[in-house]
């Protein structure tokens, strides 16, 4: 059963370009990290500005294991500084 983790943020006013690149980082880490077998960003079509990473990993295990590591960490914390409040941070095992 796969596990899937999907974020998703919309940049504060001026911070398009940061939070597109903070996300990308994001998605580039994840892929390389064991049990991640796909790590993809996403933008929204509707004029909203949201980006949405999605990953999925072998197991819950895995899931864990990148979400610690103190690089994605790190790059998770300088994310925070410009998005706006109320981002979606999900989970969903498939069966």
């Amino acid at each position: 059963m796969a596990y899937v983790r999907i974020s998703i943020v919309r940049p504060m006013r001026g911070q398009s370009e940061r939070v597109e690149t903070l996300m990308r980082q994001l998605a580039e880490s994840v892929a390389k990290h064991e049990g991640c077998t796909q790590s993809m960003l996403l933008q929204s079509d509707d004029g909203t500005g949201e980006l949405a990473r999605v990953a999925v990993y072998t197991d819950a295990q895995a899931s864990a294991a990148t979400a610690n590591d103190a690089h994605i960490m790190a790059l998770r914390s300088e994310l925070h500084l410009v998005i706006e409040p109320g981002h979606v941070e999900r989970s969903f095992e498939s069966f």
